[in-house]
C-alpha cells in the first residue's frame, strides 16, 4: 500500500480545515480583546466630555464658578484612564498580529500622546490661560483620537455580526461626542451670557451632526439597544433642552447666569441616558464576541471528530475532486457540520461559511467607508477652500440638498475634483 499524504509528513486537506477553523478562533480571540479595549474606550470619552463641559463653564465664568466639580470630574478621568491603559496593555499581543495596523497604531499613538499631555491642559485650564474655544478643540481632539480606535477596531472586525455592532457603536459615541461639544458651546455661551454668530452657527451644525449619526447607529444597532435609545426621544428633559436651544439660536444675549449650570445639568443627563445605550451596546457586544468564540471552538471540535472518522481511504468520496467541487454548496442551515458530513461536504460547508460573512460584512463596511469618504472630502474642502470643518460640511449638505442627490455621491464628486483642484 503507497504512502499518504499524512504519512509523509505533507499537509493534508483535513489539516488546512483544522487550521482554516484555529485561525477564526485565533481572530475572534484578538477581535474579543480589541472589543474590551473599546469599551475602556467609551467610558474614558464618556468622563473626558464631561471634564471638557466643566472646563468650559470654569473658564466661561472667568473661574468664579464650577471649580470643586472641575476637581471632582477630573478624578473620574483619572480612574477610567488607569483602566484604559490596562486594556491597552492587554490587547497589545493581540494588536501586533493585525495583518495591517498601521492606522490602528498611528490612532493609538495620538491618543496615547495626547493623554500623556491632559495634565498640561489641566494646569492651564486651573490658571485660565486657553480660552474657552481652545480648550473644546484639544479636548475633542484627545476625544476623537479615541473614538478613531473604535471606528478601526470595526473596520478590521471579520465577524458581520460584530462588525455591525461596532458601526453602531462608534456612531453612537460619535453623535454623544458631538452632543458633547454642543453641551460646551453651549455651556460657554450661557456662562458668558453671550452667543455670538459663530457659536449659534456652531451650535446648528452639531444638532444636525447628531441626527445622523443616530440614524446610522440606528440602522446597525441590536434591537434593545435601539429601544433603550428610543426612550431618549420621550423624555422630559429633551424638551427644555429644545426650549434652551432656542433660546441660544435666537439671541446675541442671555441675562441669566443660572442658565448655564441649568443648561450644563440637562444636557449631562442627556449624555448619561446615552451613555446608558452605549452600556447596553457594550453588554451586547461583550456577550456576541464571547458567543462567537464558543461557537468556533465547538466547530473545530465537532470538525475534528467528524475528519476523525474520515481518517481511512474508504471514508472519502472517490469522484475527482473538480467534478465535486462544482456542485451546489451546502445549504443546510445548520452552522455545526454533523459527524456524517464526508470531507469535501466540511470543505464546501467552510467555504460558504466564509463567502456568506463575506457578503454580510459588505453592509458594514460600505457605513465605515461612507464615513471615510465624506472626511475625506471635508478635508480637501478645508485645505483647498480655506474652510473651517463646519463650513466644509456645511457646503457639502447644501450641495446635496440643491441637487438632490446623496451626501455620499457629493463628497465623492469633491474627491474627484482634487487632481484638478491639486493641478491649479
Amino acid at each position: 500500500m503507497g504512502k499518504t499524504a499524512r504519512d509523509s509528513g505533507v499537509r493534508t486537506a483535513a489539516d488546512y480545515l483544522t487550521a482554516s477553523r484555529q485561525c477564526e478562533i485565533r481572530n475572534l480571540q484578538s477581535l474579543l480583546s480589541l472589543c474590551e479595549l473599546v469599551v475602556a474606550c467609551s467610558n474614558l470619552v464618556h468622563v473626558l466630555q464631561r471634564e471638557r463641559g466643566a472646563s468650559n463653564l470654569y473658564l466661561g465664568s472667568s473661574g468664579s464658578r464650577f471649580i470643586q466639580e472641575l476637581t471632582r470630574i477630573r478624578e473620574q478621568t483619572d480612574a477610567e484612564l488607569q483602566v484604559f491603559r490596562s486594556s491597552l496593555g492587554a490587547a497589545d499581543a493581540h494588536l501586533h498580529q493585525l495583518a495591517d495596523g498601521t492606522r490602528m497604531f498611528n490612532g493609538l499613538a495620538f491618543a496615547v500622546h495626547a493623554l500623556e499631555d491632559l495634565g498640561v491642559l489641566r494646569g492651564k485650564v486651573t490658571a485660565q490661560q486657553l480660552d474657552t474655544g481652545l480648550v473644546t478643540q484639544t479636548y475633542s481632539a484627545v476625544i476623537q483620537s479615541l473614538l478613531m480606535i473604535v471606528f478601526e477596531t470595526a473596520d478590521i472586525a471579520a465577524d458581520p455580526e460584530i462588525a455591525r455592532a461596532l458601526v453602531a457603536m462608534f456612531n453612537l459615541m460619535q453623535g454623544k461626542e458631538l452632543a458633547g461639544q454642543e453641551r460646551a458651546a453651549g455651556s460657554a455661551g450661557f456662562a458668558s451670557q453671550r452667543f455670538d454668530d459663530e457659536r449659534r452657527s456652531l451650535m446648528t451644525h452639531l444638532i444636525e451632526a447628531q441626527e445622523r449619526c443616530f440614524e446610522i447607529f440606528l440602522q446597525f444597532a441590536d434591537e434593545h439597544s435601539a429601544a433603550r435609545w428610543k426612550t431618549l426621544r420621550h423624555a422630559p428633559e429633551l424638551l427644555e433642552v429644545e426650549r434652551l436651544r432656542r433660546l441660544a439660536l435666537a439671541t446675541d444675549s442671555v441675562r441669566d447666569p443660572d442658565l448655564a449650570d441649568r443648561w450644563f445639568a440637562l444636557m449631562t443627563a442627556r449624555m448619561d441616558v446615552l451613555k446608558d445605550v452605549e452600556n447596553s451596546l457594550e453588554h451586547f457586544l461583550s456577550q456576541l464576541c464571547d458567543g462567537r468564540l464558543t461557537q468556533a471552538r465547538a466547530c473545530l471540535q465537532q470538525n475534528q471528530q467528524a475528519l476523525g472518522k474520515l481518517g481511512t481511504p474508504s471514508g472519502f468520496n472517490s469522484e475527482p475532486f473538480v467534478l465535486v467541487r462544482a456542485q451546489p454548496l451546502l445549504n443546510d442551515g445548520v452552522d455545526t457540520p454533523v459527524a456524517s458530513k464526508s470531507l469535501m461536504d466540511l470543505l464546501q460547508y467552510q467555504s460558504q461559511r466564509l463567502q456568506q460573512i463575506n457578503n454580510e460584512l459588505a453592509e458594514a463596511r460600505a457605513a465605515l467607508e461612507e464615513r471615510k469618504l465624506i472626511e475625506r472630502a471635508k478635508v480637501l474642502l478645508m485645505k483647498h477652500r480655506r474652510m473651517s470643518e463646519e463650513e466644509a460640511h456645511k457646503l457639502l449638505r447644501n450641495m446635496a440638498m440643491n441637487q438632490s442627490r446623496r451626501l455620499i455621491d457629493v463628497a465623492r464628486s469633491v474627491i474627484d475634483m482634487a487632481a484638478v483642484w491639486q493641478g491649479q
